[in-house]
């Protein structure tokens, strides 16, 4: 098999967006890991910078703070679309991908009606608030699911890609030798031969 380029810093980018809604075929390691290192970049740089505008420029802050949550919101399809991708080239179906995403989000919607107890003390007196009606155990139940899924798309993520063709598609990495290549790595083969002979 013949190892194709990797996927460059700036072509994974532009994949990544391309190819927005394609829930369908594979993709390689490096333009899932080098996709993960821009939303870091991007991430970490208006967070840090709208925090700290926050309280010199508090309009700027609030620009960047919302450009941040928009920018994690746009993102949310594709990261997933090159999860199922990531997950096609390793031989899996969706199912796990999709499966982390929807408890991921039960997990938030539980942890917002989780009982809770606040008390507050104002000079002499104290404030009970009772929030929320589902009971600790379920939402332990949820996060100990969704780490466990979690780390299963880590370490899917980390896995080198199939080198055969799948039935989502062929290796993005892997590609068999044409004939003019095989014919030349032969050639270059039986010369070497015949001058060690």
């Amino acid at each position: 098999m013949n190892v194709t380029q990797q996927v460059g810093f700036l072509e994974a980018f532009k994949l990544f967006w391309t190819n927005y809604l394609n829930f369908k075929g594979r993709s390689r390691r490096s333009e899932y890991w080098w996709v993960a290192l821009w939303h870091l970049i991007i991430t970490l740089t208006l967070l840090i910078l709208g925090v700290l505008t926050l309280f010199v420029l508090p309009v700027v802050g609030v620009v960047l703070l919302f450009a941040l949550a928009l920018y994690v919101l746009a993102t949310i399809i594709p990261n997933l679309a090159l999860n199922v991708r990531r997950f096609h080239d390793r031989g899996f179906s969706m199912l796990i991908p999709m499966l982390s995403f929807a408890v991921g989000i039960i997990y938030n919607i539980i942890n917002a009606f989780t009982k809770r107890t606040e008390v507050a003390e104002i000079g002499h007196s104290t404030i009970t608030n009772h929030t929320g009606f589902i009971p600790w155990p379920v939402l332990i139940i949820f996060l100990i699911l969704l780490l466990g899924l979690n780390i299963f798309v880590f370490v899917v993520s980390l896995l080198d890609s199939q080198e055969e063709t799948n039935k989502y598609g062929p290796s993005p990495k892997y590609v068999p030798y044409s004939g003019a290549y095989r014919q030349m790595h032969n050639e270059g083969v039986s010369n070497e031969r015949s001058m060690t002979q």
